[in-house]
């Protein structure tokens, strides 16, 4: 298995990421509950690939509850190439999400403002 194999779709820490690893990795952490078909809808993921729009979401809304207004701790689902395919969590100023390809992939923050120039917020989802 290869480096960019063990980071895609993974959400152990210390081991890597993607964007929707670091969203159940938290929840993990968070005693908040990750959902099977939350996971699901990423399982066949590839960055060459689109997760299909209408399955994102529908997995989205078996965990969370969409909202208009971020608040600290939201995630958002960020349109990445013009598609909602991005996720990240709100903190005010800025934004956590995974950031990189294969081995380079990091949890990093970014200005809000910043990030959603380059993605910008298709949806907010707060926890249920």
């Amino acid at each position: 298995m290869g480096r960019d194999a063990i980071r895609l779709g993974q959400s152990q820490k210390g081991v890597g990421c993607d964007c929707k690893g670091l969203i159940q990795g938290i929840a993990r952490e968070c005693g908040l509950p990750e959902a099977q078909c939350f996971y699901a809808t990423f399982s066949a993921y590839r960055p060459d690939k689109s997760v299909p729009v209408k399955l994102l979401k529908e997995g989205m809304a078996s965990v969370f509850r969409k909202v208009e207004d971020p608040e600290p701790g939201d995630v958002l689902l960020l349109k990445y190439k013009g598609a909602p395919q991005h996720l990240g969590i709100f903190m005010g100023e800025t934004v956590i999400h995974a950031q990189g390809a294969g081995h380079k992939k990091l949890v990093k923050e970014t200005n809000f403002e910043v990030l959603t120039k380059i993605c910008p917020v298709d949806s907010i989802w707060r926890w249920k």
